[in-house]
């Protein structure tokens, strides 16, 4: 590490490229931290254990697994990859929620809201929208929004005051935007949470280059007062994605490695391997699954108006399991239609450069 005639701050890393386990391993922990999380809203436990932070840890983990592997890619190959893993899946839960919803709880949903989901764009519509026919969906247009923002941004890697210079202004205008329109779910799920993703970006560009060089610039400044003053001007803190990056570091430097060193670690690797592998399905199928369905089950099936702790945290079991199951069906189909769609793609490619 070294500051260079005071204009320069440098440091070193190991270069890491191509696809770890390591990053599935630390996407288990999140979708478990996510899981314990909204179990504790259904037990309406007080939230010390802080398990929202697993949506800080996807956020950033895509971050750095996207400059680690995509950020020479070019942009058609890229949204094809991505579009590719995330729309079917997301589609098909959804198609599955708005069927359900409509023929077990009754719910149906008007044209302007279905249109918005099945377009992705329904976090733009507010609270109200967001979180209308299943509470996680927010998340699709969050992750396609940093799709298209990493495409847009990844060349800016390069001169990294300017890139926190536009991710600054980036994050505290929409967290400041949503907190004037008094969108507050959208606030804390998403608002608070744009710069976890942007660090991610550098994390795994200084991983990929195999180092970190930030001009200590003006540029710099004002970046560093969009990030903590203005925001903090109103009582908004970007804080959790700090904690998150504790959690990353902590496994993969001291935990990952402890673990390894015994079978049961191994064991217990794997499996947190094999959630997040399925994470993205885990996340967006559970929690109506634990919340309404489970109520709807206890009271409407099972005849409990009032069901007690012990019979929602045998639903909450009961739907994590179905959960797991229909997460690794329909993962399997979806990998398979993404794996031919990429294999087309690419014959189509290499017949026409993409440069």
């Amino acid at each position: 590490m070294k500051i260079a005639d005071t204009q320069e701050f440098s440091i070193a890393f190991p270069r890491m490229s191509g696809r770890m386990d390591c990053f599935d391993e630390l996407k288990g922990i999140a979708i478990v931290f996510i899981v314990l999380f909204h179990a504790g809203g259904v037990l309406f436990w007080n939230n010390y254990f802080h398990g929202d932070l697993g949506t800080d840890m996807f956020f950033l983990i895509s971050g750095i697994c996207l400059s680690l592997n995509s950020e020479q890619m070019h942009p058609t190959e890229f949204l094809v990859r991505r579009v590719v893993r995330i729309l079917p899946t997301y589609l098909i839960i959804l198609t599955g929620f708005v069927l359900l919803n409509a023929t077990v709880l009754g719910l149906h949903y008007s044209p302007g809201v279905l249109i918005a989901h099945y377009l992705c764009v329904h976090a733009f519509f507010g609270d109200a929208w967001a979180f209308s026919i299943s509470e996680p969906m927010w998340f699709i247009t969050a992750i396609l929004c940093y799709y298209v923002g990493f495409l847009a941004l990844r060349s800016k890697l390069k001169k990294l005051d300017v890139f926190f210079l536009i991710t600054g202004m980036m994050s505290c205008g929409g967290v400041l935007l949503l907190f004037f329109l008094g969108q507050g779910g959208l606030m804390g799920r998403w608002g608070l949470r744009m710069p976890d993703f942007f660090m991610g970006m550098v994390i795994g560009h200084a991983l990929h280059s195999g180092k970190l060089t930030i001009p200590v610039t003006p540029l710099l400044g004002i970046a560093l007062f969009f990030l903590l003053y203005l925001p903090y001007t109103r009582g908004i803190f970007f804080h959790t994605g700090v904690v998150a990056l504790g959690v990353v570091v902590i496994f993969a430097v001291t935990l990952r490695p402890w673990l390894r060193k015994s079978e049961l670690g191994s064991v217990a690797l794997r499996s947190l391997a094999f959630l997040g592998k399925h994470s993205l399905e885990i996340f967006l199928i559970h929690q109506p699954l634990m919340r309404e369905y489970n109520m709807f089950v206890q009271q409407h099936w099972l005849g409990v108006p009032q069901p007690d702790s012990f019979e929602l945290i045998e639903g909450i079991v009961f739907s994590v399991a179905v959960t797991i199951l229909v997460s690794v069906e329909l993962h399997s189909l979806t990998r398979r239609f993404a794996k031919l769609t990429i294999e087309h793609v690419s014959i189509l490619w290499q017949r026409r450069p993409l440069a």
